[in-house]
């Protein structure tokens, strides 16, 4: 490892609390596999403020695989993207020096090598509307957490505060400064830089308690959304539910007074454990449930008739060589949004496992969606990021010192995968 490499003396991984590790306490469910030992201890680098950090954290406690958790700062940001080509977290390395990125893969890669107890339904019409509604999750739920995480001053305030104080303490300027950038960085990036106008304010606003509405539904008559136990679909809504929704204080305080029954999910699914049931001993033994609850119509709607013709409308887009494009839909109207090469392989992604389907699995997928209009998933759109995304990740060469710099300072674009 070069200087950069974060030793002990200057970064100690910690396993204070049982959180990280499997609790001498509770039955060790991964005793049985012991060609995972070989990668474990798991180095895992995130953020506390971060969506997908509070997604992988969820699953990674749920399984109870145990790992060594270090809260990223600007230095570490810079020894990730040479491993990673992104300064961006969650990222793991295992044991044997091997880099993860990317929640949606690695939860692949981790169900693999922990298969004892699955969080991704082994039906294949359950297991791709799974995948379907994680990207949801992931790609489109974004949008509106980090507005309600940046929109307003006093939320802003709090967080570019707490944000320069734990990620940026080394860069050399106040921290407070350091937060203030980071504040307006945001907000250019991911508000006013993608589709935030006047007209499209109410649709962003109006997204977080449309679906915390709908997961209200759902959560009616079962403690998890797929049933009695955590699937992969709860682990997906807990990135923007955790750490922006449930943390944040001015969206806290929504959860709190209109969706007490969503708090209380996200609580459940932080607290629980593959090796022990939630309250009753027979919760958690059963199959899934199959997306029947009436809250998944609200969801389903927005995927078919939003979603995934947005992801079609920036495929597009990439295919052109175009930067920026225009969005309409009945819904809302979204200007000059990013193209988003990522986004292209999420639907490769999804094309490719529609496509795997027996014809039968697919004629229950599409009657499942048919109430909302036709699934579209047939763009045959080329991302360019399948190898890239591999998992383990290929080693990557040294990086200059001009490179460094720029990581360091600047960090790496919000879509930027560097070979």
């Amino acid at each position: 490892m070069n200087s950069h490499e974060p030793t002990k003396s200057s970064y100690e991984p910690t396993k204070s609390s049982h959180e990280n590790s499997v609790n001498s306490h509770e039955p060790d469910i991964n005793s049985h596999e012991p060609n995972i030992k070989n990668h474990e201890p798991f180095d895992v680098y995130l953020a506390d403020v971060s969506y997908f950090s509070g997604k992988w954290e969820s699953y990674l406690r749920y399984k109870q695989i145990p790992f060594n958790r270090i809260e990223m700062d600007a230095a570490l940001g810079v020894e990730i993207y040479r491993h990673t080509g992104m300064r961006k977290v969650p990222a793991v390395k295992t044991a044997r020096g091997e880099w993860l990125k990317d929640t949606t893969p690695m939860i692949d890669w981790f169900e693999r090598q922990y298969p004892q107890v699955q969080v991704v339904p082994g039906d294949p019409v359950q297991r791709f509307v799974s995948k379907l509604v994680e990207d949801y999750a992931d790609e489109w739920c974004w949008r509106s957490a980090m507005y309600h995480r940046w929109r307003s001053d006093d939320n802003a305030g709090f967080l570019g505060h707490r944000i320069g104080r734990e990620v940026f303490n080394d860069w050399p300027m106040p921290v407070s400064l350091a937060g203030k950038l980071f504040k307006y960085r945001q907000r250019r990036t991911f508000m006013w830089g993608d589709g935030l106008d006047n007209n499209s304010e109410s649709y962003i606003h109006d997204h977080y308690p449309l679906v915390a509405q709908a997961l209200t539904d759902i959560l009616q008559d079962q403690p998890f959304l797929l049933g009695d136990k955590p699937s992969l679909v709860d682990f997906a809504f807990m990135g923007p539910f955790f750490r922006h929704y449930f943390c944040d204080p001015v969206p806290a305080k929504i959860m709190r007074d209109q969706f007490p029954q969503v708090l209380a999910w996200v609580t459940r699914v932080w607290s629980s454990r593959a090796s022990r049931p939630v309250n009753d001993p027979e919760i958690g033994k059963g199959d899934f449930d199959d997306f029947s609850a009436s809250g998944w119509h609200i969801i389903f709607k927005e995927i078919v008739q939003i979603y995934l013709p947005y992801l079609q409308a920036n495929a597009k887009a990439f295919d052109e060589g175009k930067t920026r494009f225009d969005f309409s839909c009945d819904a809302v109207h979204l200007k000059k949004l990013p193209v988003v090469q990522y986004r292209c392989y999420c639907l490769q992604m999804l094309e490719q496992q529609y496509q795997s389907l027996s014809e039968p699995e697919r004629q229950s997928v599409d009657q499942l969606f048919a109430p909302f209009g036709e699934l579209l998933l047939n763009s045959h759109t080329e991302s360019g990021l399948v190898e890239e995304l591999q998992l383990p990740l290929k080693p990557r060469g040294e990086i200059g010192l001009r490179e460094k710099f720029h990581a360091f300072f600047v960090g790496t674009p919000w879509d930027m995968i560097k070979k």
